[in-house]
């Protein structure tokens, strides 16, 4: 503290004079603090006393502070040395005013010393209780601020961890999702497999391009990959909105795991501050602005509910990833199902045709050897008719010539009857011969008929079998889905 003005009991003295007082005023000093705090004005009452006289001397010898003689509107008189002593005398203080005064002084002095020394016991208790109060709040402010730089780094670390499990699952969806791209476009290869068979099966013909078990179970298999691909595709939708969601979902994480590091780095600058930092000012009226925008329980609930939208995407992330290995294998089997029951179909009519060829050849070899057969026999009748002809010639010669007996000789006799019924006999066995010859003739047509028609449906059962076993069977003997084929 610094008393920066005390009047004087002359100052004082002429103030009064002055301002047209009888030479009587109040003592008054003002102080103020250092501590640029607000400033402080204390009058205090002081004795009452006359001014001393000055230490001029008038015209007269006197001194014009004893009684009115200084006074220009008192009345000068002009006499001779012993009036003027008299009246010199008449104006002076009395012993008792004098004893007065100084015991006012006294008093006064002691006054003002007791009014000081209040003033400085309370100044200094004030200096202490303020100092105590002032480490008090420092050190409440420092153990807040550590309080608040340990929540903000127990949330920094739920931040981070949820973060780190957050690029983790998503990363695994990223590699479900190619998985399911992958088994996505592997389920060209069966299509283009049972699109591959069902044209070669248009290249069947005549009786043998029939809607057979084959066909029925191509068309069943390309609605199964349909339906297949249907599905995987709309998963795939899924899955790449929940990648997106992801991504919010991490950005909003790394974005508060940001205002969490600077946050931190700036309460810890702040918790290290000391009185005696270099980097510490005044900012006056800074405790007026509040330019905080959330209060601790939103604070908390802002991460929280960022760590609970996370943890919800991660749930709806591993129940997506199961649901991709569950289609997968379900879409492997359903597949693979479809795909043996085809082969089984194939099989199937390819022993059924075979079969069938085997019978028509063996039909065929019947006919062909009885084509021969037939052919012999017809070269017999034909013999057997050529070899009628002499006996028919002999017994008509014989006949012709016993025509030429004369008279009586003409005789119906028995070698004429024999011979006759001789040639009756060679005409039936010609007639016989040669309704036969047609017969064996006309079977000989009917068994080449039925030859040209065997060999016919041979070829194409050949076609047929050379279609289902060689161009579609040997595409499907194994199942074109990598990855598929390994969920089975």
């Amino acid at each position: 503290m610094r008393l920066s003005n005390i009047s004087t009991y002359q100052n004082d003295f002429l103030g009064s004079q002055a301002g047209g007082g009888g030479g009587y005023r109040a003592r008054s000093y003002s102080e103020t603090r250092d501590g640029g705090g607000p400033k402080l004005k204390r009058s205090m009452s002081g004795a009452f006393s006359k001014p001393m006289p000055s230490n001029t001397i008038d015209s007269h010898g006197l001194n014009p502070g004893l009684g009115n003689a200084g006074n220009p509107s008192y009345p000068t008189f002009t006499a001779g040395p012993t009036l003027n002593a008299r009246m010199a005398n008449h104006s002076r203080f009395t012993p008792g005013d004098w004893s007065a005064s100084n015991v006012d002084h006294y008093n006064s002095a002691d006054a003002s010393r007791n009014e000081s020394e209040r003033v400085r016991s309370e100044a200094v208790r004030l200096i202490r209780e303020r100092e105590d109060k002032t480490v008090t709040t420092q050190r409440d402010a420092d153990r807040r601020i550590g309080e608040r730089l340990g929540d903000e780094i127990h949330w920094r670390s739920e931040l981070q961890n949820e973060l780190e499990q957050n690029i983790n699952f998503t990363h695994q969806l990223e590699n479900t999702r190619k998985n399911l791209e992958k088994a996505l476009g592997e389920t060209e290869g069966p299509m283009r497999v049972n699109s591959e068979c069902i044209h070669h099966r248009e290249g069947r013909k005549e009786i043998d391009l029939v809607g057979d078990g084959v066909e029925n179970s191509l068309m069943r298999e390309v609605d199964k990959i349909k339906e297949c691909q249907a599905r995987m595709a709309q998963t795939l939708e899924q899955v790449n909105y929940q990648l997106g969601h992801n991504k919010e979902c991490r950005h909003q994480l790394e974005r508060d795991l940001a205002n969490k590091d600077h946050g931190i780095n700036i309460d810890n600058t702040v918790h290290n501050l000391k009185n005696t930092s270099r980097a510490i000012n005044l900012h006056g009226g800074i405790e007026k602005i509040d330019p905080n925008v959330s209060i601790p329980e939103s604070w908390m609930d802002f991460s929280h509910r960022n760590i609970q939208a996370s943890q919800a995407a991660r749930s709806a992330t591993q129940r997506l990833m199961s649901e991709v290995d569950g289609l997968i294998t379900h879409v492997a089997n359903e597949m693979w199902s479809h795909w043996n029951n085809t082969n089984m179909s194939f099989q199937q009519r390819v022993t059924e045709t075979n079969d069938t060829h085997n019978k028509l050849q063996s039909h065929l070899s019947k006919t062909m050897q009885e084509l021969y057969d037939q052919e012999k026999h017809i070269e017999a009748l034909k013999k057997a008719l050529r070899d009628k002809g002499p006996p028919l010639k002999v017994a008509q010669t014989r006949l012709e010539a016993r025509t030429h007996r004369p008279d009586v000789e003409l005789c119906r006799d028995p070698p004429h009857h024999r011979l006759v019924d001789e040639v009756n006999q060679l005409q039936e066995s010609i007639d016989l011969l040669n309704r036969k010859l047609n017969e064996a003739e006309m079977a000989h047509q009917d068994l080449l008929r039925n030859k040209a028609r065997l060999e016919h449906d041979l070829k194409i059962k050949s076609n047929s079998l050379f279609i289902d076993r060689e161009k579609c069977l040997s595409m499907r003997k194994s199942f074109p889905v990598v990855s598929l084929a390994t969920k089975l």
